[in-house]
Parts: structure tokens; sequence; C-alpha cells
């Protein structure tokens, strides 16, 4: 079977005090083909020391997408021990996004300790 994996995105920004300020990508959706048919969602208590994210039983990275559910800290990741070149702030998302292959996805929050929903299609 082809296409298992269908993702949607759009983003548009607008300016309240000049309306010709504005941005609109409307929605784009994308399908894929899925070889291994694993996922993993699970809710993790990331704490403020650096912690890798364990996606159990998926053997090849695939897409992932990660939602801050705390509603006051921010959670930084990266692929990288002691390199965070990403951050979601409370109530944010980050993702769909591909992991490479081999790479291991790091996550640390800064003040006090997030749920994160993380949620990987195997590749």
């Amino acid at each position: 079977m082809s296409n298992e994996i269908t993702y949607q995105i759009g983003i548009k920004r607008t300016d309240a005090t000049n309306t010709l300020n504005s941005h609109v990508f409307p929605l784009w959706s994308k399908t894929c083909d899925q070889t291994l048919k694993r996922h993993y969602d699970n809710i993790v208590s990331v704490g403020t020391t650096e912690e890798s994210i364990p996606f159990a039983d998926i053997s090849t990275n695939g897409f992932v997408i990660m939602l801050n559910l705390s509603t006051t800290n921010y959670v930084e990741w990266g692929t990288s021990t002691g390199d965070y070149p990403g951050k979601i702030l409370a109530g944010e998302s980050a993702g769909p996004f591909r992991l490479n292959a081999g790479k291991t996805l790091y996550a640390k929050a800064n003040t006090g300790a997030c749920d994160v929903r993380f949620i990987h299609y195997g590749g």
C-alpha cells in the first residue's frame, strides 16, 4: 500500500494596525509512503535535564510532531546532546518533520518539567 501518511500545514500572519501587512500560506497537503507500519504516540514529562526521547519499536526514523502541553514553560530540542536549535513555547508545536536515520531526539525544559506529546511515524 502507498500514501499511508498524510499531513497538512498552513500558516498566516495578520497586522491589526496595517491590514496590508499580512501573509497567508493556505492549507497545503502532502501524502507519503511508509515502509515501517508503526507509530509512537506518548506524553513524556520532559525535565530540566537533557533527556533522549525513546521511540519504542521504531527502528527507522520517520515523521515527528511535538506538542508542548505546558501552560507556562518552554522546551528546547535538538539531535545532538547539548545543542538545541529548536524551541517549543508553552502550548506550541513543532513539526511535522522527518528525523534523519540514526538520529536521536533530545529535549530539555527551561525552568520546570513540561508534558510534551511526541508522535513519531516510523519511516
